[in-house]
């Protein structure tokens, strides 16, 4: 599948490290606003609006004609338009986050005060660990990974925080997933209790990642490599990599320098190989990620490698919130069920 310009200047400006020069695309007519506002839409669904704006207002401050042709007058008109939109895309990802993070904060200490096995995981953490800020990474709840035996301890700790229960609907009642809703003035407040990242049945034969295995202090409690294999089982088990954040979570988390050892043996342990070599091939592919290269030639040789390969692409990931989007669907479900085997 070949990469359209508008995917490709995605991929150039959703880095937050700052663009990605593996993708030099051609610039958009400045008189054509409506490509510009898809590029952002884009960006926003892939959940990759942060770095994304942050290196869109650079691009325009810096070569806004390599964004941007046309007419003098109308090449400066549009580029103020789309930073100031970019702009206030970005402050309202940031007091969201915001908000998010302070909820975070409170559980997190509830929970050390109560001494309960459970840890945030994934949006709050990765942007204070892994992008460097709360400004570079988007997410829409609070995440956490708790022991099974303390789940209703956990429970009693967020209904005391004013949060209510939500009962699974019955063919999501073995799923590893609880979701738990606070309104306030800001809106709803969503947290989700995870017992078992991989939350499908029929996948965690093969695939599990539970609080003993990400952050027991007696397997080395949350380390980066620990961090590696939760957002390779996340992006890969419950969204088959059908948003560009869940390869920028592994390019960030990778660029931490995890230990090659440790994650094998992560990997091997949570049977998170192939979720793994997907993600750290795609962030290589995407964005020229050398540790990512380098970590996915630890994991060495894999049984029906060149068939993941050729399920789950670059392109494919980048197209994913296209409207072409329904003809990817068969590899998805293909790859779906790689992830059934054992390697």
């Amino acid at each position: 599948m070949k990469i359209g310009r508008t995917e490709a200047w995605l991929a150039r400006l959703s880095d937050p490290r700052g663009a990605n020069e593996r993708f030099r695309p051609s610039p958009f007519d400045a008189s054509e606003r409506g490509q510009m506002e898809r590029l952002v839409g884009l960006a926003a669904r892939h959940n990759v609006r942060p770095a994304f704006a942050r290196n869109l207002m650079r691009q325009l401050k810096d070569a806004p004609l390599d964004f941007l042709a046309g007419d003098t007058r109308v090449v400066a008109a549009t580029s103020a338009w789309l930073s100031d939109h970019a702009n206030d895309l970005r402050i309202g990802d940031f007091a969201r986050a915001s908000l998010l993070a302070d909820v975070a904060g409170t559980i997190r200490e509830k929970i050390a005060a109560a001494a309960l096995p459970a840890v945030i995981v994934k949006g709050v953490d990765f942007a204070e660990v892994a992008y460097g800020g709360l400004y570079l990474r988007t997410f829409s709840d609070v995440d956490l990974l708790v022991r099974p035996d303390a789940a209703e301890a956990l429970g009693d700790v967020l209904r005391d925080l004013g949060f209510t229960e939500h009962v699974p609907s019955g063919k999501r009642v073995d799923y590893t997933e609880r979701a738990w809703t606070r309104a306030d003035q800001h809106g709803t407040t969503l947290v989700e209790v995870h017992t078992d990242v991989v939350h499908a049945p029929e996948l965690r034969a093969a695939q599990s990642l539970t609080y003993d295995l990400y952050a027991d202090p007696a397997l080395g409690g949350v380390t980066h490599a620990a961090r590696l294999v939760l957002a390779a089982l996340h992006g890969s088990t419950s969204h088959l990599f059908g948003r560009l954040q869940y390869v920028v979570d592994g390019l960030m988390v990778a660029r931490l320098g995890p230990d090659p050892e440790e994650l094998v043996v992560r990997a091997k342990r949570s049977g998170a190989t192939l979720p793994l070599v997907t993600m750290l091939r795609l962030a290589w592919e995407i964005y020229g990620c050398e540790i990512s290269a380098d970590l996915l030639g630890r994991l060495g040789p894999l049984r029906w490698g060149g068939l993941e390969s050729r399920l789950i692409r670059a392109s494919m990931v980048l197209a994913a919130k296209g409207e072409g989007r329904w003809m990817l669907l068969p590899q998805r479900y293909l790859y779906r069920r790689l992830l059934h085997t054992t390697f």
